[in-house]
């Protein structure tokens, strides 16, 4: 072997040496912060579901940690690339982890949190009756915002996202509805208000997601002339401006349990 040969040779080991590292480092680094981003984004979310901070702080502690998992899946794929072409670029399962871990939490935070929001209208006060909402009496219910809209705008959302949210007819009487309510109520976990002032309606919270965001729920019985019973509800969040869409489906969900119970 010449000299020259030989120095090219030496030369090439060097960089593949240096690539091999940076594979490496990169793969080890890019483990190390989607394990510590998932770390944090649980603790938030975990400390807020118990209420050992407020809701909000989770759930934003939680959403800060979308970016960096972006970053570092795109550094888990790099290192990832650069192991599988560069020889001696050993422990790529470090990097592959790394995509997985960090990849999944964008996933997470994407499908649970922005294309809801995104088909959501910026709203958290949802009924079935616009024009005589039914009104919380047994429940200490802060005031309902509207955020930063107007009431008009607030109505414009509403009907514009869920027309399809309407009072619904029973064939029985409003007590046996009620109690029909109730029943579901508690199989859902919902606080039932131990107090009801009022004898045509029924008052509960009720909880959303991990966090166990507090959502105020009324239910409202009306007889009509048949001898039927109009069902109205209603469903406020008491944090946040929009609900990821989550009072609407609830009345969704309950209403047709209750038509069918």
């Amino acid at each position: 072997m010449t000299e020259t040969t030989a120095y090219e040779t030496d030369t090439r080991t060097d960089q593949l040496s240096t690539g091999a590292r940076i594979a490496r480092g990169l793969g080890a680094f890019a483990l190390g912060g989607a394990l510590l981003a998932i770390a944090i984004a649980f603790v938030g979310l975990t400390l807020a579901r118990y209420d050992l901070i407020d809701k909000l702080s989770g759930f934003r502690t939680f959403m800060t940690m979308m970016w960096p998992a972006g970053v570092l899946a795109i550094a888990a794929l790099l290192a990832l690339v650069i192991g599988f072409v560069v020889k001696g670029g050993g422990k790529r399962w470090q990097a592959g982890l790394a995509l997985v871990l960090s990849a999944g939490l964008v996933l997470v935070m994407y499908t649970q949190v922005v294309m809801p929001a995104s088909k959501a209208p910026p709203i958290h006060d949802v009924t079935t009756d616009l024009n005589n909402m039914p009104q919380f009496v047994a429940l200490e219910v802060p005031q309902v915002s509207t955020g930063p809209f107007s009431t008009e705008e607030w109505r414009a959302f509403h009907t514009g996202a869920y027309s399809d949210v309407q009072p619904i007819l029973i064939n029985r009487s409003p007590s046996e509805v009620l109690a029909a309510a109730r029943v579901l109520m508690e199989q859902r976990g919902w606080e039932v208000s131990p107090t009801q002032p009022l004898k045509e309606q029924l008052e509960a919270t009720a909880f959303a997601g991990y966090l166990r965001f507090r959502d105020d729920v009324v239910v409202r019985v009306t007889p009509v002339m048949d001898g039927s019973t109009r069902v109205d509800m209603r469903s406020v969040s008491r944090v946040g401006v929009s609900d990821l869409g989550y009072n609407a489906q609830r009345i969704r969900d309950f209403l047709k349990d209750l038509s069918a119970a």
